[in-house]
This record gives C-alpha cells, sequence and structure tokens, in this order.
C-alpha cells in the first residue's frame, strides 16, 4: 500500500497542483503551492528509489488486487483527447493535425473499443518501476520541480516585459503540472496502450506551452510541434497493434524481454518496433523532425528547459531506450543507431553557425538525444550505460543552461551570444553558474564526455557510426568554446555591477548546478548503485563491460583487464585548486598594472566592456569584435535540407529491413 500511495502522489499531486494554481489566482497562494509540491515531489522520488533498491530493483502495482479498473477510463479519456486535438486542427485550420487525428482514431477505436482483431488482455500489473524507470522518475521529479520554482521569478519579469494587462500564470502552472503528472505516469506503467495515453497528453501539453504566449510566432510553431509528435501519435498506435499481434500482451516490460527468452525476431513484430522507434525519434525531435524543438524556443525559458532537459524529449529516449533489448544486435538496432549518429553529427555541425543562445542549446540538445538513441542502437553493456547515464548528464547541465540563458535574456535583453561580451561584470552570479553549465557539457571530469567516450569505444566495429560520433564531438568543442570565450571576455576595468535576482531564480540555478557537480563527482555510487543494476537485468553478452570502481569507471574486458576510464574525483581536484587559485591571483593584480588596450582614440571610462573610445571627431566609436560562425559551409540554409534528406533515407531504410 505504501508504494501504490508513492505512485499515486506522483501522478495525482502534480495534478492537483495543476488544478489549485489555475483556481488559485493569487501570486503568494501560487508560489506557496508550486513550492510545496516541488518539495513533496522531491520527498516521493527519494522514497521510490530507497523502496526500489530495497525491494530489490523492482516495483510492481496491480489495480486488479485492489479491484480499480481504469481501463476504459483511459480509453475514454483518449478518445476526448484525440477529438479535442482534432478541434485544434480544424481551429488553427491546419488540415494535417486533423488528418493525423482522425488516423489514430481509426486502428484506436477498432483495437481498443470494438475489439476487431479480437479480445484485449490488459496487463495484470498496471505499474512496473525498474532502475530505468527510477531514473526518468528521478529527472522529472527533481529537475521538473527545480524549473517550476524558477518559473514563479521568471515569469513574473517575463509577462512585465510583454506588457501583459492580464496574468496568464494561472493557465501556464496548470499546464506545467500537467506535463509533470504525464511523465510519471508514462515511466511508471507497463501498459503500452497507457503509455499512449500519457504520450499523447504530453504531445498536447507542450503545443499549449509554446504557443502560451499567444503571437502568430508561437502559435505557428506550436502548430507544427502538434502534428509532427501526432504523426508519431499514429506510429504509437500502428505499433501497439501490430506488437499485440504478435507477441499477445501489451505489457512494456514482456515486449522488451521478449528477445531475452530467445524469440526470434520475424514476422509483425519488427514492424512494430521499428514504427516505436519512428515515435521515439519524432518525440526526441531527432533529423528529420527537428524543427519542432527548434521552433520551441519561442516559449518562455521555463518551457525551454522542460521540453529539452526531464521531460517532453526525454520520453523520447526513454522509449528508444527501454526497447533497446528488444531488437539488440539486428539490423534494424544498426538503423537505429545509424539514426542516432546521423543526427548528433548534422546538429552539432548546424550549431555551430548559430548566434541565438537558445538555437545552440537547441541543437546541442538534439544533438545528444541522438547520441543516446545511437548507443541504444549499438545496445552493448558500454553502450547502454552511456546511454542512460547520458540521460542523467544531459538532463542537469540543459536544465541549468536553459534557465540561465533565460536568465541572461532578461537581464540584458538579447540571446545574441555577441551581445554577451561583458557578462563577468554585468551579471557575475550567473556568467559563473552558466560557463560551468557549458563545461560540463564539454570538458572532464564531468559525465557528459565521459558518455561520449564509452560512446566511442562501443562503435570501433561500426565505421561509419564511429566517424559520426567522433567528428560530433570535435564540433561540439567548437560551438561550446566560442561561446564560453564570448562570455568570458571582460574589459580592463576594475568595476563590477551588483547582479540583482529573485530568490527563485538564483535558488534554481544553485540547485541545478549543485545537481551537475554532484552528478559527476558522485558518478560511482551513481553508476553501481542505478545504472550498473540496469544493466544486469538485460543479460547483454559480449564485448567490455562498465565497472564502478575506486575515484572513477572503468572499462574492462572479460579477463577483467582494464581498457580505460576516469578517475572522476581526481579530475575535480584539479579543477577545483584551479577554481580557487586563479580568482585569488586575479584579485591581487593592482589597477595600475593592467594596462588599457589602444583603440584609436581615448578609451570611455563608464564601458565595462572594453570597446568603446572617442574617436578624434569627439565620436563615440565601438569597436566590433565577433566569433566566427562559418554560416557559410555550417549554415542551418545550407545544410537542413541535404541533412533532412539523409536522415529521411535512413528512416526509409529501416523499415525497408524490417518489412519482409
Amino acid at each position: 500500500m505504501e508504494t501504490g500511495l508513492l505512485l499515486a502522489i506522483a501522478i495525482l499531486l502534480p495534478g492537483l497542483s495543476a488544478v489549485l494554481c489555475y483556481i488559485m489566482r493569487r501570486d503568494t497562494v501560487r508560489k506557496f503551492i508550486v513550492a510545496i509540491s516541488a518539495v513533496i515531489l522531491f520527498g516521493v522520488a527519494i522514497e521510490l528509489a530507497r523502496l526500489l533498491i530495497a525491494g530489490g530493483g523492482r516495483i510492481a502495482v496491480s489495480l486488479e488486487d485492489m479491484h480499480i479498473d481504469l481501463n476504459w477510463a483511459i480509453k475514454g479519456i483518449d478518445m476526448l483527447l484525440l477529438c479535442y486535438i482534432a478541434y485544434l486542427g480544424i481551429r488553427l485550420k491546419k488540415h494535417i493535425i486533423l488528418v493525423l487525428s482522425a488516423l489514430q482514431a481509426i486502428p484506436f477505436l477498432l483495437f481498443e473499443v470494438f475489439h476487431v482483431f479480437g479480445p484485449v488482455k490488459e496487463p495484470h500489473f498496471a505499474f512496473v518501476i525498474d532502475y530505468l524507470s527510477l531514473v526518468m522518475i528521478l529527472l522529472v521529479c527533481i529537475i521538473g520541480p527545480v524549473i517550476t520554482l524558477f518559473a514563479i521569478g521568471y515569469m513574473k519579469e517575463h509577462e512585465h516585459h510583454l506588457a501583459l494587462k492580464t496574468s496568464r500564470q494561472p493557465r501556464f502552472f496548470l499546464v506545467l503540472f500537467i506535463f509533470l503528472a504525464a511523465m510519471n505516469a508514462m515511466v511508471m506503467t507497463d501498459n503500452l496502450s497507457w503509455m499512449y495515453l500519457f504520450w499523447e497528453i504530453t504531445t498536447l501539453c507542450s503545443f499549449l506551452l509554446i504557443s502560451h504566449d499567444g503571437n502568430e510566432q508561437a502559435v505557428n510553431n506550436a502548430s507544427r510541434a502538434l502534428w509532427i509528435n501526432s504523426l508519431g501519435g499514429l506510429a504509437f498506435i500502428c505499433a501497439i497493434v501490430l506488437i499485440y499481434k504478435a507477441k499477445g500482451t501489451l505489457s512494456i516490460e514482456e515486449i522488451s524481454q521478449s528477445r531475452n527468452a530467445g524469440e526470434a525476431f520475424i514476422g509483425m513484430f519488427p514492424i512494430g518496433l521499428g514504427l516505436l522507434c519512428f515515435a521515439g525519434f519524432t518525440k526526441s525531435a531527432q533529423f528529420p523532425f527537428q524543427s519542432w524543438l527548434l521552433g520551441a524556443m519561442v516559449a518562455p525559458t521555463p518551457v525551454s528547459a522542460l521540453l529539452h532537459s526531464s521531460t517532453m524529449v526525454k520520453a523520447g529516449v526513454y522509449l528508444v531506450v527501454r526497447m533497446a533489448p528488444a531488437y539488440s544486435g539486428t539490423v534494424l538496432a544498426n538503423v537505429v543507431a545509424m539514426v542516432g549518429g546521423f543526427t548528433f553529427l548534422a546538429a552539432s555541425a548546424i550549431a555551430i553557425s548559430q548566434r541565438n543562445g537558445k538555437r545552440v542549446l537547441a541543437y546541442s540538445t538534439i544533438a545528444n538525444l541522438g547520441l543516446i538513441i545511437c548507443c541504444a542502437g549499438m545496445g552493448s553493456y558500454a553502450a547502454i550505460g552511456a546511454a542512460v547515464m547520458l540521460m542523467i548528464f544531459h538532463a542537469v547541465s540543459k536544465g541549468l543552461l536553459f534557465l540561465c540563458i533565460g536568465t541572461i535574456e532578461n537581464g540584458i535583453g538579447s540571446r545574441d551570444i555577441e551581445d554577451m561580451q561583458g557578462l563577468m561584470k554585468k551579471m557575475p552570479f550567473t556568467t559563473v553558474i552558466t560557463v560551468i553549465g557549458m563545461i560540463s557539457m564539454l570538458l572532464p571530469p564531468f559525465g557528459v564526455l565521459i558518455t561520449k567516450w564509452l560512446a566511442i569505444e562501443s562503435s570501433v566495429n561500426s565505421p561509419l557510426v564511429l566517424l559520426a560520433i567522433i567528428l560530433g564531438s570535435a564540433f561540439t568543442v567548437v560551438f561550446w568554446s566560442k561561446w564560453i570565450g564570448i562570455i568570458l571576455t571582460m574589459s580592463y576595468k576594475p568595476k563590477y555591477i551588483v547582479e540583482r535576482l529573485s530568490l527563485w531564480v538564483r535558488g534554481s540555478l544553485v540547485i541545478l548546478i549543485s545537481a551537475v557537480l554532484a552528478a559527476s563527482i558522485l558518478i560511482v555510487p551513481m553508476f553501481n548503485g542505478l545504472i550498473k543494476p540496469y544493466l544486469t537485468t538485460l543479460s547483454i553478452s559480449g564485448g567490455p563491460e562498465l565497472e564502478g570502481r575506486g575515484l572513477g569507471v572503468i572499462m574492462h574486458s572479460a579477463d577483467a583487464s582494464i581498457i580505460g576510464g576516469f578517475a572522476s574525483i581526481l579530475f575535480f581536484a584539479v579543477v577545483f585548486v584551479l577554481m580557487v587559485t586563479i580568482p585569488y591571483f586575479l584579485r591581487k593584480t593592482k589597477a595600475e598594472s593592467v594596462k588599457p588596450p589602444y583603440l584609436c582614440g581615448e578609451n570611455m571610462n563608464n564601458d565595462i566592456r572594453g570597446l568603446e573610445f572617442i574617436s578624434p571627431g569627439d565620436k563615440v566609436e565601438e569597436v566590433v569584435v565577433h566569433n566566427y560562425y562559418m554560416a557559410g559551409f555550417f549554415g542551418e540554409k545550407n545544410l537542413t535540407l541535404w541533412t533532412n534528406l539523409v536522415a529521411s533515407a535512413i528512416i526509409i531504410i529501416m523499415f525497408g529491413v524490417v518489412i519482409k
């Protein structure tokens, strides 16, 4: 009963909070509701982790044993949801949304309601939680609430800039919390049909959040997100029908482990798995479906952080990783690895040409999601381990970075990277946290680099995938390094501006930067406690294995000889020493020892960027200093069409190899 209560709280509490935030219009009451909800969700995640570990790595809850039958309620909500999405298609005059909703309704009604393919046997356990589910629950119940806390401080400033007469925050927090409830339910359920419902709820919520500001651009981008994800929903419902006909079960646990039982990979089953992977590609914005996630950048920053870190896009990679054991070692797996590897390469390349900070983060998100899917496709012990670890490291780092860029945008009124010169003098607190967040995506000892190393090691037998990962990793160095260099560019002026942030914004940034550091410092207990137990349930044989030992994660062969590894804590000791000593010596620098640059005239005294001077005509001039973006080669206009064509061809090949 304790477990069932925790599951109910994880799903129903965000729903209750959503309703209360919508009903209670006073800011103080809403702040209280959000803060209390965040604390409770933190506690639920920690308690579920304790119960799962104590219970041997599996929690199963049967509603039948409690004499609760929700199947018809789920089907009814599903049908209402499809009808509402169809209504949105009519209202927005987007016929593709209407058509896709109707196409989803047909197999749904035939299979779930009229039982044309025979009676449907529902899984005995409505909810099954294992270590992979727990990883997602921790991300949703920790990062998600932190983003809602940040939104309290951010949305007030955001609406001030929009000059709104009536606040839309009640609606905003309503959808935000429904999103969290749907995500928790989606990763907990063992019923593939139920998962489809929660999958579609996140699709609708993403539309409502992206279109929140109500301007034409926001509505158009939200509509694109809706129809692309509805395309994935159509693939999902078709996959349910095919997989049930092939396996006679809707249990996600049984489906994912069917290959471990020695069953052949023939018939409709591989087609169904291919459709599930396709649905995962759309949700996680893999090429050629990346445009919806890029368009989501028009939404308020908390929406971007939520979609890109712990929820929407993670649902897609979660599905692909969850089903990885079912297609491991097949031709389908090889093509899935190619889709992910190519997306990682293409998104990293295009990110080099971007000046808009949010678009850089968006392309980086797409790239890292591609790497997770690539690892799932490779399917080895080390690759799956890298996929799950990257889900964690990417969620905390990217969630932090989106909140940082939103804070910077509110502070300087721009997302342009070039406008961030001298940011260290204007917003020193935010700048330091932003730089650490970027470094966590780029350099040791942070976990993202470790996962890239594991991905490269796992792909040595797949030359094309290996080349994509190596080139993509090199491109990430370019765009992160350029951005870090701009942010840390400071004038010779000793003056700093006191940065004023609300408690909600400052507290959220502190929590997430602490999570970024903790995830990498504690990588050994995290790996041994969360990831290794999951890997042991997959019965993966062959290839190098991973082990958290001593001060880091090491890779060893079957004879226990060490192949490689990272001693994270030692790296952190070096980084910590540098972080302490460098500012100390900088503060010791005397003002008279710093010589200002000559800018063809007298330097301006009040210029904190050090880029302004007085020309001979007594006119204030500004020195133009900027990065190279190589748009002529890496620009979106040059690469998007061709990368989309190649990605589409790979996906067509994927279905070609599974349809026999």
